[in-house]
């Protein structure tokens, strides 16, 4: 169990993981959010639709602030006023009043998803659309919580400033503008892959994607429209500097091997260092070395989706390894079925992209949402 540690620097924000039963969090301003996929081995709780890849034609076309929403009706909770809005692709519960918060909730939604189904590789929609919950205040989201969990909601519930993702549900609670589409944007990754794909993700990847969905900028000339721009996240890049400054990166084999959450008894800046190093180790895979590694961070990733994952695990490394991934979503046998890059080699590549990103000048693109590491001469 994770508690939000009122002594995080606002600065940073990093997750928890927990074992078979995954559990994350998000730190954010001394925020904890939570997510868990259990049952099935991590596996989704919904179909994803077959055949569908990519966006839905419209899904581009939800510039406006309201082109998103499909209906609005009447809805109420614990006595408080509200209204489901529905989407392509969402159905939001929500608690709040007039504000910019739910006024820019739907095209949010809707652009994240499209984000996640298209930027890296075409990937399955959602067979139906995804439960959302969106409450005005904290004791709204802790009764909702308990709840859709039940005896399961104790670790949530003492979150102070959060939300959570849980068998493809997205909880949360308006803690101010920023920090709530930030939640939104990583948790609803985890939302997305826990309702549409077939198999697990290795812990480092499904973190690490998630990171990568998290930055985004609004649009100056639309405002209300976020522009996803994986980049665009200080909060990670800040993070990933200091741990390189302080020589505290840890190895590409840790790294691949653990959970967040073997790290909580390391300090309360382990786990955030191994949020910004997975965010950092993806952009790497994306970018680096010309880009020769992202082919296969696409085929993890529609792997998952379809289901043979553990297949291509078994023809790579033998039976044993894909029992083994199976069981423990080990990050070490993805890695090599996939990559199979020589780990010491890697390491090194990888701690040079650290360094040069870090250099000066990586800050200033970072906050404009460019790439440092494309950027350099």
């Amino acid at each position: 169990m994770a508690i939000a540690d009122p002594t995080v620097r606002p600065a940073h924000r990093g997750v928890l993981g927990r074992g078979a039963c995954v559990l994350r969090g998000v730190l954010l301003s001394a925020i904890v959010v939570w997510s868990a996929s259990c049952g099935g081995g991590g596996g989704p709780t919904r179909d994803a639709t077959p055949g569908a890849i990519g966006g839905t034609p419209d899904s581009s076309a939800a510039v406006a602030t309201h082109a998103a929403v499909l209906e609005s009706s009447p809805w109420s909770f614990s006595g408080s006023r509200g209204r489901v809005v529905r989407t392509a692709s969402y159905e939001v519960y929500t608690t709040l009043g007039e504000s910019m918060i739910l006024d820019r909730a739907p095209a949010f939604l809707e652009r994240a998803l499209f984000h996640y189904t298209t930027a890296m590789t075409p990937l399955p929609r959602p067979a139906r659309p995804m439960e959302t919950y969106l409450l005005a205040t904290r004791p709204q989201w802790v009764e909702m919580t308990q709840k859709l969990l039940g005896s399961d909601a104790g670790p949530y519930v003492q979150i102070e400033r959060g939300g959570f993702s849980h068998r493809g549900r997205g909880v949360y609670f308006d803690i101010g503008p920023k920090d709530t589409f930030t939640i939104a944007a990583h948790e609803g990754w985890h939302q997305y892959a826990q309702s549409t794909f077939r198999e697990g993700l290795p812990v480092w990847l499904d973190e690490g994607v998630a990171t990568w969905m998290e930055g985004f900028r609004w649009d100056p000339d639309e405002p209300g429209v976020p522009l996803f721009k994986p980049w665009a996240n200080l909060e990670r890049y800040e993070m990933l500097r200091w741990a390189n400054w302080q020589k505290q990166l840890m190895p590409l084999e840790e790294l691949l091997r653990v959970s967040p959450q073997d790290l909580v008894e390391e300090g309360k800046w382990r786990p955030l260092q191994y949020y910004a190093q997975v965010w950092a180790f993806i952009h790497f895979l994306m970018e680096g070395n010309d880009g020769v590694h992202a082919p296969a961070v696409r085929a993890m990733l529609r792997d998952a989706a379809t289901g043979t994952m553990t297949n291509t695990i078994r023809e790579k490394l033998g039976r044993q390894a894909a029992e083994a991934y199976r069981l423990r979503r080990d990050g070490r046998l993805a890695f090599a079925a996939y990559i199979g890059a020589d780990l010491p080699a890697m390491e090194g590549q990888f701690r040079d992209f650290v360094a040069k990103i870090c250099a000066r000048g990586g800050r200033q693109r970072v906050a404009q949402g460019q790439s440092p590491w494309l950027s350099l001469p």
